[in-house]
């Protein structure tokens, strides 16, 4: 990170759900951002950006943004788009496999391959960001990369080569307004008056707002209540967690998108101002899992409550891994699953999720991708697209 003050140059990387809908909230922030959006169909894209536009003209905003071709499987071709535009800040928000996807299936279909959870399509997830970094590399570019495709384990496994982005967005951020609005709620406080520190991994944050349980998976949370640490024992955390699956349950799904771009807007605005704040996302540093994360005029920190160590986060979130199917990201980024849900994946897809190195992602996303195709139509779903 540098700390020139200029117009932050920010570049959106996808114009599909999450891309667009971080483009709405930028454009309807009233900050200063140059905005272009990249994508492999600039005539598609243009259509998204000028829907954000008009949204963000009735709101009395008058923005610009630009669209540029940029096509993730052409490294080169990337690197020349980087070193003209310079972008200070890079989202992408670009995968082979959308989290929604599978949502789409028979609701049968949907459960058995939900069963495997969410490590196992990492592969899918790898390839584009993966491009994107070698990419960057490639044209020295200095911008800050934020990653939205599985940064959990992703990240992780591109740190082994020199390739990791800055940090990701949503999950673990995803759960905490609901853990602010419980926690203030149990202490008879204002949601302004509360902040949370939680570390976890994908896993957690994703299912215990649904199920207001943990599954025993591990993970760290301090809450404070007008800046002053709140005792452990005046918070119990299973009374806490039910009410966030409970009074403040939320739309979930696509029809929740919302809250994983806000999460977006918010690590980006916070990149832009560089000011200290302190935003929760998953992946900083090349890490597995999520944290509080400190950004600074200086680069990332991950902030930690008193009585907890680094060590002991990434610990955490080595060991909460597991319960998304990820047995390990070893150090020289292979990424291997657990045998649970690689048995899943052998009986529903006929897929060996066998342990794979960063560059050997694209040949298994693509086994990967065309395995799922045909379960989809075997399944009755018809053509899933993976976007």
């Amino acid at each position: 990170m540098t700390t020139d003050r200029r117009t932050p140059r920010v570049l959106i990387i996808g114009s599909g759900v999450l891309g667009g809908d971080v483009l709405d909230f930028l454009l309807q922030s009233g900050k200063d951002y140059a905005l272009t959006v990249g994508a492999r169909q600039p005539d598609a894209a243009l259509l998204r950006v000028n829907l954000a536009r008009y949204t963000a003209m009735n709101l009395g905003r008058e923005p610009k943004v630009d669209v540029a071709h940029i096509d993730l499987m052409d490294i080169e071709q990337t690197a020349e788009r980087l070193d003209k535009l310079k972008p200070d800040i890079i989202f992408n928000a670009a995968t082979l496999h959308s989290w929604w996807v599978i949502t789409k299936l028979p609701p049968e279909a949907y459960k058995r391959i939900d069963m495997a959870r969410g490590g196992v399509w990492t592969p899918m997830h790898q390839v584009l960001i993966r491009r994107l970094m070698k990419a960057v590399r490639l044209a020295d570019s200095h911008a800050v990369v934020v990653n939205a495709s599985y940064p959990d384990v992703v990240n992780a496994s591109l740190a082994a080569e020199g390739l990791a982005p800055a940090v990701g967005i949503g999950n673990i951020a995803n759960a905490v307004p609901g853990i602010r609005l419980a926690a203030a709620h149990m202490l008879k406080r204002e949601p302004a008056a509360i902040d949370v520190r939680f570390f976890a991994h994908h896993y957690l944050s994703y299912r215990m707002p649904s199920t207001g349980g943990t599954d025993g998976a591990p993970y760290h949370l301090t809450i404070y209540a007008d800046g002053m640490e709140v005792p452990a024992d005046e918070i119990d955390h299973a009374v806490l967690f039910s009410l966030v699956a409970g009074r403040y349950r939320r739309v979930k799904g696509l029809a929740g998108q919302s809250v994983t771009a806000s999460s977006a807007t918010a690590m980006l605005e916070a990149v832009a101002a560089r000011a200290g704040q302190v935003v929760h996302g998953p992946g900083p540093l090349g890490l597995v899992g999520g944290y509080p994360v400190r950004v600074s005029p200086t680069g990332f920190l991950v902030d930690l409550p008193a009585g907890l160590t680094l060590d002991q986060a990434i610990d955490i979130n080595r060991r909460c891994q597991r319960y998304d199917g990820i047995e390990s990201v070893d150090d020289d980024g292979t990424v291997r699953t657990t045998d649970a849900s690689a048995e899943i994946m052998r009986d529903v897809l006929g897929f060996d999720c066998r342990p794979y190195r960063p560059n050997e992602c694209d040949d298994r996303a693509d086994e990967l991708a065309a395995r799922f195709a045909e379960y989809a139509r075997r399944s009755g779903g018809g053509d899933l697209s993976v976007a």
